[in-house]
């Protein structure tokens, strides 16, 4: 049975051109308040992610974290202006899928994110549980076998970093994250208070205990937790010493290359300003241009100010040399330099903060949590995305099934649990040598910005009718649309990030310079299943054709909720 669906906006009258669509409505409820979808937003953005505070210094140890985290917040609030300005004109499920099949031309809406969900949510999935157990369960064991003089304790928590560690985390987290959502989206809601407030509680307590820590307590704590973990003497200042040996070259002065280099590394957290729109259909006010501003732009903003801070503490109190030569041993980029006792994830280094159990356990709890929430998003978004797919037509009915009774899509989420929670889970922690050849997703994401930033380009050009009706339009540089503006500049600099994701391979294990680099080897994998999809969706189209259904019309209208 199909539906109208109309919004009322202030900004003026919806006309039968726009809003007359009648396919059926995706059954899903609006259970997320916008305060809701800015903390989720907050949390799926990472200010978690380690290895944005580690990465840019182990190639420049004169990189500074913090200011290339502020240089790449700048550029990714206006692409939150984007998103909040096709949001509040199309407020529907689907996000980044919707926006640009709508915008910019439905083949490449279609292929450039159903790429997205293979190459690179799958394997986040994945990646969602590996920060469980890396950053959440190993630090806590482990912080706690120093603290009571248990190795037993020690031993679990080493478990916890690599092979099946890792994967049975996913797998578990991800079956509860899937049964939760199929159960009620509002059981999720409800829940990711917990995750918020937890969240909040840990950052804040983390930032401080860095700030009152000095250099000289940090260094005997962790020559102290290295030698129980691993036994020996001295391994903080061996961590320095034998990286100069090896090459190292200790900062001197703040290298702009390599605080330039920060963003594109900074951008695999901050890129996520508009996540939350891939489920716009369940968050309430969706058509109101200031939520959705305090959702992507406000969730943007505090995040990049959040990751700015803790970068900041950390190098203050652990020195950024000894990060530097830390990150260079641990990612194993000179096998000469033995990998540390402890890594220097963030979270990892917090065990030197405190000889408190208690405190110890409300640090990294909220971290764990926050983790948690990322395994529980990747499912949310994805699946909402796969919905909005399904419900144009390019995908199969099934995949948009929607429970009457849950109003959850059931089978998307058990498509999702068993290809990313477990295959994925799998494939990811256990299979040698994948990860260096996966490194390439960022890249992948990049594509997905650039795209959306040019849908919000054009928006007012190539959807008149629906641009003229909503929020954004009233925003205006001269003559020129606002949106237009941000989405130039987004786009302008999601295309500098990909070309540094392309040519240096530090980055992301690519180089386009040397065709025949073996890291070049997932990107082609990449662009071949690009490829597919646009052969996929000209194929699904005829056979649509055929039967009688015009998949075009789907495209020439705002889907319903």
């Amino acid at each position: 049975m199909g539906e109208v669906d109309v919004f009322a906006r202030r900004s003026g009258t919806a006309t039968a051109q726009v809003q007359v669509f009648t396919r059926r409505a995706s059954g899903l409820v609006r259970v997320m308040s916008p305060y809701s979808a800015f903390a989720y937003n907050i949390l799926n953005i990472g200010v978690i992610f380690p290895w944005v505070y580690i990465t840019p210094l182990a190639l420049d140890p004169g990189a500074s974290i913090w200011t290339g985290i502020l240089i790449c917040g700048a550029f990714t609030s206006l692409l939150a202006v984007v998103y909040a300005g096709l949001a509040s004109a199309m407020p529907r499920t689907g996000g980044d899928y919707v926006f640009q099949s709508r915008t910019l031309r439905p083949w490449f809406g279609f292929a450039t994110v159903a790429m997205m969900i293979i190459t690179f949510f799958l394997q986040w999935q994945a990646l969602g549980g590996w920060l469980v157990s890396v950053l959440g369960v190993y630090p806590l064991l482990t912080g706690l076998g120093v603290m009571t003089g248990n190795h037993t304790l020690v031993d679990w928590g080493a478990w916890y970093l690599v092979g099946w560690g890792p994967t049975i985390v996913t797998m578990v987290s991800s079956t509860i994250a899937a049964l939760v959502l199929i159960k009620s989206f509002r059981w999720f809601v409800q829940l990711q208070w917990v995750m918020w407030y937890g969240f909040l509680l840990s950052y804040v307590l983390m930032v401080v205990l860095f700030l009152t820590t000095s250099n000289s307590a940090f260094a005997q704590r962790y020559d102290t937790a290295s030698a129980f973990v691993a036994g020996g003497s001295g391994a903080y200042q061996a961590i320095l010493n034998n990286a100069i040996t090896n090459g190292f070259t200790p900062a001197r002065t703040v290298s702009i290359l390599g605080t330039i280099l920060v963003t594109p590394v900074a951008l695999t957290s901050l890129g996520w300003v508009g996540y939350a729109q891939e489920q716009a259909g369940e968050i309430q006010g969706a058509q109101s241009l200031k939520n959705q501003m305090f959702i992507n732009f406000g969730g943007g903003v505090v995040s990049m100010i959040m990751m700015a801070v803790l970068g900041l503490v950390v190098v203050r109190t652990v020195d950024q040399n000894w990060l530097s030569a830390a990150a260079y041993a641990a990612g194993a980029y000179n096998p000469a330099i033995p990998a540390p006792a402890i890594p220097p994830w963030f979270s990892s280094l917090a065990i030197m903060l405190t000889d408190s159990p208690i405190l110890l356990f409300l640090m990294i709890i909220g971290i764990m949590l926050n983790a948690i929430q990322v395994v529980f998003n990747v499912i949310v978004g994805w699946t909402r995305v796969a919905v909005a797919m399904s419900i144009d037509g390019v995908l199969p009915k099934f995949v948009s099934h929607v429970s009457p009774r849950t109003h959850t899509p059931v089978y998307a989420h058990v498509i999702f649990l068993i290809l990313g929670g477990y295959v994925f889970a799998y494939v990811y922690n256990l299979v040698p040598n994948y990860q260096v050849y996966t490194l390439a997703v960022t890249a992948v994401a990049t594509v997905m910005y650039i795209g959306t930033a040019l849908g919000g380009a054009v928006f007012p050009w190539t959807r008149k009718e629906v641009y003229r009706t909503a929020p954004i339009s009233k925003f205006k540089v001269g003559p020129i649309p606002l949106i237009t503006i941000c989405g130039v500049i987004a786009a302008a600099f999601s295309a500098t990030m990909l070309y540094y994701f392309l040519t240096v391979p530090f980055l992301v294990n690519v180089d386009l310079s040397n065709l025949g680099y073996s890291g070049n080897l997932f990107l082609y994998v990449v662009v071949a299943i690009f490829f597919g999809w646009v052969g996929y969706y000209f194929v699904r189209r005829a056979y649509l054709r055929r039967i009688g259904v015009d998949l075009d019309l789907a495209y020439k209208e705002i889907p319903p909720i």
